[in-house]
């Protein structure tokens, strides 16, 4: 079984994977039948999910604290 920190590398490689199909071949934003699509949102959209998804990895990682101690 995969763990959290799997599953969010996976998640965004997923994302990332996206975002880079639609940055090498971009589309235009359009309107049809009443109904618009803008490409710039949805690139925008991936954009934050992939921030999120690396904030979230980031929680989920070990860290480091170092203090200084002054005499």
């Amino acid at each position: 079984m995969a763990t959290v920190a799997e599953n969010l590398q996976t998640a965004i490689a997923n994302v990332a994977s996206k975002l880079a199909t639609e940055s090498a071949n971009p589309q235009p934003s359009y309107s049809l039948d009443g109904k618009s699509f803008s490409w710039n949102e949805y690139r925008e959209s991936l954009v934050r999910q992939l921030e999120a998804l690396q904030k979230a990895v980031n929680a989920v990682s070990p860290y480091i604290v170092q203090t200084k101690m002054v005499l």
